[in-house]
Parts: C-alpha cells; sequence; structure tokens
C-alpha cells in the first residue's frame, strides 16, 4: 500500500506558504511557489544563504507530509549587497 494521496495543488501551496509565512526558520512572505508536475518550485530573492536553505527546508518538510513524492526545486537567489539599492534616511 502507498502513502496518502497528495494534496489538490491549492491546497499544497496554502500549507506551504503558510509555514513560510510563521516558522521561525523561514518568516519569509516573499517568495514564489509554484507546482509544475511532482515539483514543487520555490522563486524569489532572499537576504542570505541561510535563509534560503531554511525556506528550502520548511518547504520540503511540508511536501513530505502532504505530498509525498514531490521534490521541492529551489531556485531562490541570494541578494548581493549591492542589490539592496538606496538607503532612506530618516529625519
Amino acid at each position: 500500500m502507498s502513502g496518502p494521496d497528495p494534496l489538490p495543488t491549492p491546497y499544497l501551496l496554502a500549507h506551504i506558504q503558510e509555514a513560510l509565512a510563521t516558522d521561525s526558520r523561514a518568516r519569509e512572505l516573499g517568495v514564489d511557489v509554484t507546482v509544475a508536475g511532482t515539483r514543487v518550485v520555490l522563486n524569489g530573492t532572499v537576504a542570505t544563504e541561510a535563509q534560503r536553505a531554511a525556506i528550502a527546508e520548511v518547504a520540503g518538510e511540508v511536501v513530505a507530509e502532504h505530498a509525498p513524492g514531490h521534490e521541492v526545486v529551489n531556485e531562490l537567489s541570494v541578494m548581493s549587497h549591492d542589490e539592496g539599492g538606496s538607503v532612506e534616511e530618516l529625519a
């Protein structure tokens, strides 16, 4: 007997996005999550390599629980220090 059926895509996406927003390791709302077949793809830009890894870890835990057989593809990029934009000075 195989494991549970994976959640329908909208529910899987909702679970991943909720985990990314609430898990203390990630706390990230700006990650784009898509599902293509059995691939869960993470896109966007994050501040550090540690944050990139933590987001993939959190997403992987959700996928393992709710969509066995799916794989997480981490396409997140880490913002370089010169991409930060201008600094706003407060009076």
